[in-house]
């Protein structure tokens, strides 16, 4: 019944953040005016324009990967580990860690133990 899930999350600016994901994550970006989408493999995250004159809130979400040592060592030398901190066990058998995008949205990266 179910065949996927896919995150949306908040954008102040949908072609910076496409930018940001594009240029620092190696994503495929989609600019749709108030609407994003953004593609790497079998990961998939959308983006929704949010209204700068209203209370910003950032979301997260959490994408599963196969090569959790490359991936961390790849984004740690763009400087993009958040908080800096290194790769970590977390309860729930994943190794993981996290990076915040241009909007202070938390993305998380996992494998399984």
């Amino acid at each position: 019944m179910f065949l996927k899930t896919i995150p949306v999350l908040p954008a102040v600016n949908i072609r910076d953040t496409i930018d940001f994901y594009s240029s620092k994550l190696g994503f495929t970006g989609i600019n749709q005016g108030d609407y994003g989408i953004l593609k790497f493999k079998d990961a998939e995250i959308h983006l929704s324009m949010c209204d700068i004159n209203k209370p910003f809130h950032p979301g997260s979400c959490f994408i599963l990967t196969d090569d959790i040592e490359c991936l961390y060592a790849d984004f740690s030398a763009k400087e993009l580990i958040y908080p800096r901190t290194v790769l970590k066990d977390k309860p729930g058998r994943y190794k993981e860690f996290s990076i915040k995008d241009n909007n202070g949205n938390l993305v998380r990266f996992g494998q399984k133990k």
